[in-house]
Order: C-alpha cells, then sequence, then structure tokens
C-alpha cells in the first residue's frame, strides 16, 4: 500500500486532458493517481447522447476501487461534473476529503425538461466547453453537446446531491476552488454546498478558495499553479 491517492475526474462532454496538469502535479508530488476517461467522452457526441447517468457514476466508482486497492486512503479531485462525482464517491467511500473545481450540483431550473423536449427535434446545440481566460489555450471536449446527455447530466447531478448529508455526517473535508467568473456553472451549486457542510470559517466542512484570475476550466487557465499548490497542500493535510 502506498501514500494517500487522488482519483481526478474531469467534466461533462471534456476529457483527461482538462485534468492532466493536475495529475502531472500530483504526481510530482509523490502521489498515486487513478485519471478515468468517463463513459461517452473522449470519442463522438453521439456516444455522450446514448450513455446513461448511472455508467458514469459507476465508472467513478471503479476508479475508485481500483486506486484504494493500491493506496491506504483515497482523496476525489473533480471539476466541473467530476467535482459532483467526486462529492458522491467521497460520501459513499468514506474518504476523508474532496477537493471540488467549479463544481456542478444542479442546472437552472427547466433546463434538463426542456433537453428532453427538444432533443426530439434538435439532437445537440453548441459547445459548452473552451471558458478559459487565458488566450491560446483550448479545451479538448466535443464541439457539440447532446441535449439527451444534459438531461442525463441532471440526474447526475441529483444522485450526487443525494450524498451531500452523507458527507455532513461523517465530517468529510471539502476544498473548494472557485472562480470568481465562471460562464458554464453559476454560485448557485457552491451556495448548496456551502449551506449542505458549512464553511470552514465558521465551523464547518468548506474551505474556499476564489480564483480571481480563472474561468470555468480552471486547470488550464491562470490559476492553474495556485490551484495545484492549494490541492497539493490540502492533500497532505487530510
Amino acid at each position: 500500500m502506498t501514500a494517500p491517492g487522488a482519483l481526478l475526474l474531469h467534466g461533462f462532454t471534456s476529457t483527461t486532458a482538462s485534468m492532466e496538469p493536475v495529475a502531472e502535479g500530483l504526481k510530482e508530488a509523490g502521489f498515486d493517481v487513478e485519471m478515468p476517461l468517463l463513459p461517452g467522452h473522449g470519442s463522438r457526441w453521439e456516444d455522450l447522447a446514448a450513455t446513461r447517468a448511472e455508467e458514469i457514476i459507476e465508472a467513478a466508482d471503479a476508479a475508485h476501487r481500483r486506486l484504494a486497492a493500491r493506496c491506504t486512503t483515497v482523496i476525489p479531485v473533480g471539476l466541473s461534473m467530476g467535482g459532483a462525482l467526486a462529492l458522491r464517491s467521497a460520501a459513499v467511500h468514506r474518504s476523508p476529503s474532496a477537493v471540488v473545481i467549479n463544481p456542478g450540483l444542479r442546472l437552472s431550473p427547466g433546463t434538463a425538461a426542456g433537453a428532453r423536449l427538444l432533443a426530439r427535434l434538435k439532437p445537440t446545440i453548441g459547445s459548452i466547453a473552451g471558458d478559459i481566460a487565458k488566450p491560446g489555450v483550448t479545451e479538448e471536449a466535443y464541439a457539440r453537446t447532446p441535449l439527451r446527455a444534459v438531461a442525463e447530466l441532471s440526474r447526475v447531478f441529483s444522485l450526487c446531491r443525494g450524498q451531500l448529508p452523507q458527507l455532513a455526517a461523517q465530517r468529510t473535508q471539502v476544498l473548494l476552488l472557485r472562480s470568481a467568473v465562471d460562464h458554464v456553472v453559476g454560485s448557485a451549486s457552491a451556495t448548496l454546498l456551502k449551506r449542505a457542510l458549512g464553511e470552514q470559517a465558521q465551523g464547518g466542512q468548506v474551505q474556499e478558495v476564489i480564483l480571481r484570475r480563472s474561468r470555468h476550466v480552471a486547470t488550464l487557465d491562470y490559476d492553474a499553479e495556485l490551484l495545484l499548490r492549494r490541492t497539493t497542500q490540502f492533500l497532505r493535510r487530510h
């Protein structure tokens, strides 16, 4: 068995490339890393359209189990949808802590229902990827967003939100890295997380760090170095 391992989980329509700088930095710091490509991703948008929420969640669980087989402790680290999966993984597998980067936990009201209806007439909308402030940096992701997958994303979020009471009960410590400007995920998800677990400054479980120069894909943006440093420090303490 080795020192703590980090389970890295990417976002919706994206790939492991968005988490690669974090993976490399944590490896250099001595952590074991597991970074699965989630079902429906990294191929064609049609594959994501045919992927159910349960398949994505099971893939995250399987990766957690693989890492737990060779590490004493597993700490999930996730970006966007991966942040929601990281919180659920920490609850289900009783991790002592988790790191979430611009996590999503809910869609705007009516989004999922609207996506289901519209998908019958228009299977995709434009890409949601690439919300990065740093010039010349691109996110490896689908050029189109399948609407059927948006409805399943809502189910992923719902299943992950349902584990927040367990996180609160087991006193899991959470590092929340949140961009000041995020055109993909608004502040509602972060607010929900802080209300469920409480902010560390008031004796709660969530330690929030604001990334002031970055947008949604903060792992590839101006604050990537700060993000990695705070993540590494947090993992070493927990």
